[in-house]
């Protein structure tokens, strides 16, 4: 026996045995090389697991909303019925009338809305329309047949709920209110099927001025909105949004509460994308300018015009047309008849109105080193024409900028992207950079105005150079206010000029951030338009401006006048002053002079209106027009810090004394006979606005670019993705220890097979 286990054959069999046999204490153990390479492919193919499960949830929640909003086009409401030959039609048809009388700077326009059910249930009709942000809605009446119920001015929470009482008990009501400076709701209870219900507004606005020398002098011009373009609601959504100062209606818009629109579904009605006329108006204007015109056209619609003694009756040339597009009425006088200065005046029971209007000098000096920064709105809502617009006017800027200036570029969309990290001097090459960078940019994504506007404003331009910030957009954002507060903080020295792109812009954002930014501001809506307006606007950035204007009034009037701190003038841009005369003996004693004074270059400027000489003549509106200006200021007091309930105070004095809708007063009308039976059912409709004309329609394959656009935030909030990213943390750990454990079971398997 010993001498078998000493043969040299047995021996080397133990030590071959000895050699491969696995410690004990590493035969619960993996190989290291095998369970290091095992780890690496598990995390290359979880991270991007990780990433795809969000995007995904976002994608979901993009169609979500996509559908939600095309099922809201292809309706063009919530209701419809078959009629005879089976097709599907809209239960409620609604069609506006604008008659518009205008008398030398004040246009009074009559809007006639016309909701007609032509289902077979009772309907509520919800309509979110657009106007003018410096109109002035005066009052408001309801019509059912021959009965006429005139409207009422009252608190909005106690209009809200004498409305909703109507509602409830069957009865006809009215309801217009105010959600922004140029956006307005209106709302019918208790339509009887086969019924028509009008209701008509009051509406006074002030004709806008221009001056361009170089075309022959003075531009009048009067824009009436008729559609809006589907704003963008920053923030996240807010889950239990409340309202605990105002009764809350039913929501009908398709955007949710978020932190910055807490609103948002107040101001997103449905939008319809067609090209036949969904929502028909008709237009009928008298002009009567006080001066022999050269020329009455329009940029946006044909039009029939016809001369009838001093007056022009205007209408659309095809009766009807399409609610898609701002109407944009102009008219020029006679180079001979062209004032540079006029005042209007209103006498109203114990009180007396006037508008002053001036132009300041056409006076230039030698040009100033500038540094420009340029902001184009690249988002979703600038998808179609609009972005074709911005990128000439921004193209034609570019080219029209003399060498020596310096200029840099900011495109935004969700983010936003310099094309210079510093202002560069412009040159040959330095140019034809910026214009390549230009024609590379595409529409898409969200409209993150605030990042791109904090870049632009913060930095210092360099010693000697007038910065000036040119921001090209549709100004379709539902933060206004927010971005108010920001451009006042962060301006400084510089200035901020608006260019509102599109068919049908977002005129308060334009006028507003240009008066926050001490600029102008001026719109562009169509391509042959670019290179005339983007060289008005580098005329007035080359001018000098006229600054620290101020006012002197007769000192036997006491005044109060508004805006109260006139902003810079600039070329070709007038300014319209709205007065309120206190004093009882205003309407007997009109002498005297009206003296403006201002600071050109660096000399003084002064100009005298008499009063006797220019204030022959009553105008109409001034009252409406002088407590629009003020609850406007008012409400800019507020933006900028003032305390909210101060404000509203004040804003309710005056809207209830002047009869006026506001952010705190609301239009009510209520029949008081009751019309709906108790047992008969009432659908509410959201009344579609037409998708303004040379916007993109929705698509399917543009879910993410469309609802970053016209549509709720895509994003899930930071909460919920956190949420999202710890879930998928879990699970991927679950996974690598069950993988581990199981490499080790089968390594130990292994072991004791062995």
């Amino acid at each position: 026996m010993m001498a078998l286990d000493s043969s040299p054959a047995l021996h080397l069999c133990r030590q071959r045995f000895r050699r491969g046999r696995i410690p004990k204490h590493l035969l619960l153990e993996s190989p290291v090389k095998s369970r290091r390479w095992r780890q690496y492919i598990l995390g290359v193919l979880l991270l991007p697991l990780l990433v795809l499960f969000i995007a995904f949830a976002d994608s979901v929640r993009a169609e979500d909303d996509y559908q939600w909003q095309t099922r809201h086009q292809e309706k063009g409401g919530d209701l419809f019925f078959l009629d005879d030959s089976g097709r599907r039609a809209p239960a409620l048809h609604m069609s506006s009338d604008f008659n518009v009388e205008i008398n030398g700077m004040v246009a009074e326009i009559t809007l006639q809305q016309r909701f007609k059910n032509q289902g077979k249930q009772w309907l509520e009709a919800v309509y979110v329309f657009p106007m003018d942000e410096q109109a002035a809605i005066g009052a408001m009446q309801m019509r059912v047949g021959d009965r006429l119920i005139k409207g009422k001015i009252k608190e909005k929470k106690a209009a809200r709920k004498q409305y909703q009482l109507a509602r409830k008990r069957g009865q006809k009501a009215a309801l217009s209110e105010q959600q922004r400076a140029n956006l307005f709701t209106q709302r019918v209870a208790n339509i009887a099927p086969g019924e028509e219900i009008e209701v008509e507004l009051k509406v006074v606005q002030s004709v806008n001025l221009r001056d361009f020398p170089e075309q022959g002098g003075l531009q009048f011009s009067l824009r009436i909105p008729s559609t809006l373009t589907p704003r963008y609601m920053p923030g996240q959504v807010l889950r239990n949004p409340s309202t605990p100062s105002e009764l809350k209606l039913d929501h009908h818009g398709w955007a949710q509460a978020t932190t910055q629109v807490p609103d948002a579904s107040d101001i997103s009605p449905p939008m319809v994308a067609s090209n036949e006329i969904v929502n028909p108006m008709s237009l009928h204007i008298s002009l009567d300018a006080g001066l022999p015109l050269a020329r009455v056209e329009s940029p946006s619609h044909k039009l029939s015009v016809r001369k009838l003694d001093k007056r022009h009756q205007i209408g659309l040339a095809n009766g009807v047309a399409a609610m898609d597009r701002d109407v944009i009425l102009q008219w020029s006088p006679n180079p001979s008849s062209q004032p540079r200065a006029a005042l209007f005046r209103q006498s109203k029971e114990q009180n007396d109105y006037a508008m002053v209007m001036l132009l300041p000098p056409q006076t230039l000096a030698s040009a100033i080193p500038r540094e420009v920064i340029f902001i184009i709105d690249t988002s979703g809502s600038m998808d179609g024409e609009s972005i074709i617009q911005a990128k000439a006017a921004l193209s034609t800027a570019i080219q029209q900028m003399g060498d020596g200036n310096r200029f840099n570029i900011i495109e935004f969309n969700s983010n936003y992207r310099m094309f210079s990290s510093n202002p560069l001097f412009m040159n040959q090459r330095n140019r034809q950079q910026a214009l390549d960078f230009v024609a590379s940019l595409h529409s898409g994504g969200g409209t993150e105005m605030l990042p791109a506007l904090r870049e632009a404003l913060q930095g210092k331009p360099v010693e000697g150079f007038l910065k000036q910030v040119v921001f090209i957009t549709d100004g379709s954002v539902g933060n206004e206010a927010e971005l108010f507060r920001e451009i006042h903080k962060l301006l400084g020295d510089s200035r901020l000029f608006t260019v509102g792109i599109g068919s049908a812009p977002n005129g308060f954002f334009m006028r507003k951030a240009a008066e926050f930014g001490r600029g102008s501001h001026r719109y562009i809506s169509r391509l042959d338009q670019v290179e005339d307006e983007m060289g008005h606007l580098f005329s007035q950035l080359a001018a000098p401006v006229l600054r620290d204007v101020r006012i002197q009034w007769p000192e036997h009037l006491k005044v109060n006048a508004l805006p109260e701190n006139i902003s810079d003038l600039y070329m070709g841009e007038a300014v319209l002053i709205q007065a309120k005369l206190t004093e009882k003996n205003a309407s007997q004693v009109m002498d005297g002079n009206v003296i403006i004074r201002g600071q050109l270059a660096a000399q003084a400027w002064q100009q005298t209106i008499s009063l006797a000489a220019l204030a022959d003549r009553q105008h109409r509106g001034l009252s409406n027009l002088w407590g629009r200006k003020k609850i406007a200021q008012l409400e800019d007091e507020k933006t900028l810090g003032r305390d909210p309930s101060a404000v509203k105070a004040e804003v309710l004095k005056i809207a209830l004394a002047e009869q006026l809708l506001s952010p705190y007063t609301s239009f009510i009308a209520v029949e008081e006979k009751i019309s709906r039976p108790m047992t008969a059912v009432s659908d509410r409709v959201a009344v579609p606005n037409q998708l303004p004309k040379g916007s993109a329609k929705p698509a399917v394959a543009k879910v993410q670019q469309k609802t970053a656009m016209a549509y709720p935030k895509t994003a899930l909030g930071w909460e919920l993705k956190l949420y999202q990213s710890l879930l998928m943390l879990l699970l991927c750990a679950l996974v690598y220890v069950a993988f581990h454990f199981g490499s080790q079971g089968m390594s130990f398997a292994r072991a004791e097979t062995k």
